[in-house]
Parts: C-alpha cells; structure tokens; sequence
C-alpha cells in the first residue's frame, strides 16, 4: 500500500471549496475493491478542534503546521532549496518520517526533481489571466510565478478539467505532458442523514419553494446578478422565485464586495427574496440543496465547479452560466444562461419553476444515488491509475 498525503496548503476555513475537494478524493477510496493507496490528510493543526464535523477519520488525517503557519524565512529557504537544488532536506525527511511517498493537491506546490517524494501540484484554475481586475498587479505576478514554478518543481500537474489543461498548455506547452486531468464526482450524505424541510424550515425560516446558491462570496461568482435577476423580477411583479444563498461572505481581493452587495439588497427591497444563511454546516447545504428545486451557478469563471458536480450526484436540476467548463461538466438537467443577462437568467428560473415537479425531482435523486457508489469507485480508480502510472 503506498501512503499518499492530501496536503491543505491554505486557510481551510475560508476556503471551502478546496478543503471539500480533498475530502471527497480521499473518502472516495472507500468504494475500491482493489485499493493500493492509503490517502492521508495534511492540515493544520487548528482543524483539531472541527474534525469530528466531518465524516474523516482521525487515523488518516496528520496534524501539522509544518506547511503552513511557519516564518516567512523558513517558507523562502525551503522554497529556494526546491528551486535551486532540486528538494527541500527539511519538507523531505517530514514526509519520509510519516512513510509517505506520494504529496499530492498541494496547492501550487511541488517537491523539486531530486525529492525522493513524488509531489502532484494542484492548479486549480486560471482565473488571473481571465479577469486581472479581480486582483492586484502583486497577486498576478505572484500567481504566475506559482504556476512556472510549481510546474518546474512538480512530479505532476492534476488539474480539474479539459477546459484547465487548454488555459495550461497555452502558457507551459512544454509543461503539457505532465498533466494529469481528474474531473470530481462528489459523494453526498447518505439520504437517511438528510434533514427533513420541516427541520430546515425550523432552523433557517426558509420557503418551501427556493433556489439554492452555495457559492462562496468571491466577485467572480457574481452574486451582482442574482440581486439584479431579483430587483428585474420585482419590477415586473413576479413574486414566485425566492433565492436562499450560503457561503463565506468575504472576498480578500474585493473587501467591501459582501457589504456592497448588502446596500443594493437594502435599495432594491429585495431581503425577502434574496434569502442568506450565512456558512452552515455541510450536511445543511447538502440538505438545502435536497430541498430546493435547482442550484444556481451564476459564476464568470471556474477551473470546475464543485457545486454543479453535488447537484449531479443529486440528480438535481442546474441553472448555470453558459461557461466553457459547465457545459464540459454537462448536468443532463441543465438550464445555460449568459453571466451578464439578468433577463435571460429570470427567464430561466420561471421556466424551471413552471415545469418542477415534487414526485419526478424524488424519481431523480434515488436514481442518482442509486448510481453514486459506482461513480465513486470509479473516480477513486481513476486517480490511482494515473498517480501510480510510471
């Protein structure tokens, strides 16, 4: 069995879409009938306190704040050993110490070429070079940087999606054969562990008939278009779509983005309608999208979105913006619309409320979780295949 650590890299509580990707893969390896990785979480030592939320078990997870809360110096000297001779003594002997052979999702994050730790960097998207505006001339030049020196220093490239490895090949074509391309399938709760609408209802107060959005609060998100889908469908009398929202409402790079939005709620009259719960616990999103009659993603850009592949393994009906990587992701309930158009969103959003129907919804998700377990066997094999490869 080869020990494989999953390595969290970044600050897990802000970012949950990343910290959901490495625990789904390494949960996923449960459904192997033939398992030859052991896959180890590495975290920092805070998420002690928050581990028995989720469902991980405390002997495949290492706490250690070893890649993540050291000194400004310690991270330069370990980066320019990687760099410059080819491995990091220090990242090397913490790994082999833990029997580990293989480093994998470490964001923008490789060992060097004479590690004796094979390392997979994970790049997740590409969004700096789409929309510059949402950073700072700094954050694009260190993004960049990154991504050169990841790809040099890197046993591997995983990225999420065919849409990720053009955007790769455009900037590194000589890094392209080092890729390796794993789309996510995302396993659920069990339906028994699902909470009742009753018992939602309860807790947040929310209509019986919603749309769900659980995106985190970032600009290119664009929850802009969901206030002005919301303030058009007020203006034109339609009083029937209730939108119900959860995430993390900071983004660093737009720090008023979360209180601007707020102001435009406030104008518009709107609150009832556009309905935020703050971040909740996961098994409550997984149960709000149970409840709801479609996830949104109204996102201007996403290396592969996690919530279009939940809604997926749902059997959920989609309204996505009509992005490059959504169709590549294909939900066979989808609804595209363009991510400028608030019309063409409101007209979709009527369309998907006229036609639901509470009994085929219900034929929908048994079906899908019906199939789920075989979709996780084979995402899990998938990644084994093309890790242990060469």
């Amino acid at each position: 069995m080869i020990r494989v650590g999953f390595l969290i890299n970044y600050n897990h509580f802000k970012w949950l879409g990343g910290f959901n990707v490495i625990t789904n893969i390494t949960n996923s390896f449960k459904f192997l009938k033939d398992k030859k990785i052991e896959p180890l979480i590495i975290i920092s030592k805070d998420f002690k306190k928050v581990y028995k939320n989720y469902e991980i078990d405390k002997k495949n997870i290492i706490f250690t704040d070893y890649f993540t809360k050291q000194s400004l110096l310690f991270k330069l000297y370990n980066k320019l050993s990687i760099i410059f001779l080819g491995k990091s003594n220090k990242y090397d002997k913490f790994l082999k110490n833990n029997n580990i052979s293989i480093l994998s999702h470490g964001l923008h994050f490789g060992l060097g070429s004479k590690s004796d730790v094979k390392s997979i960097s994970w790049i997740p998207d590409f969004q700096y070079i789409y929309y510059p505006e949402n950073f700072t001339l700094k954050n694009r030049v260190f993004k960049h940087i990154n991504t050169l020196i990841s790809a040099k220093t890197s046993s591997k490239i995983i990225l999420s999606s065919k849409d990720a490895e053009r955007d790769l090949k455009k900037i590194l074509p000589m890094k392209y054969n080092k890729t390796i391309i794993h789309p996510y399938v995302f396993d659920l709760p069990p339906k028994r562990k699902i909470l009742s609408y009753k018992k939602i209802y309860k807790k947040y107060k929310i209509p019986k008939n919603y749309f769900f959005i659980p995106n985190q609060f970032w600009k290119h998100k664009n929850h802009d278009l969901i206030v002005e889908t919301l303030r058009y469908l007020k203006e034109h009398k339609n009083n029937d779509i209730n939108i119900v929202l959860t995430g993390f409402p900071y983004d660093h790079r737009h720090q008023n983005y979360f209180e601007e939005l707020n102001k435009k709620i406030d104008k518009y009259n709107i609150r009832n309608k556009y309905i935020y719960l703050g971040v909740v616990p996961y098994l409550d999103v997984m149960s709000l999208m149970f409840h709801s009659i479609a996830i949104i993603n109204p996102s201007k850009f996403e290396g592969c979105s996690s919530s279009v592949e939940q809604a997926k393994s749902m059997g959920k009906k989609v309204v996505l913006s009509n992005l490059k990587i959504h169709k590549e992701q294909n939900p066979s309930k989808g609804y595209y619309f363009h991510p400028d158009n608030f019309k063409q969103l409101a007209k979709k959003l009527i369309e998907v409320l006229k036609k639901h129907n509470k009994k085929n919804d219900l034929k929908s998700i048994i079906y899908a979780y019906s199939i789920l377990n075989k979709r996780l066997e084979k995402y899990a094999l998938d990644y084994q295949k093309k890790v242990l490869k060469n």
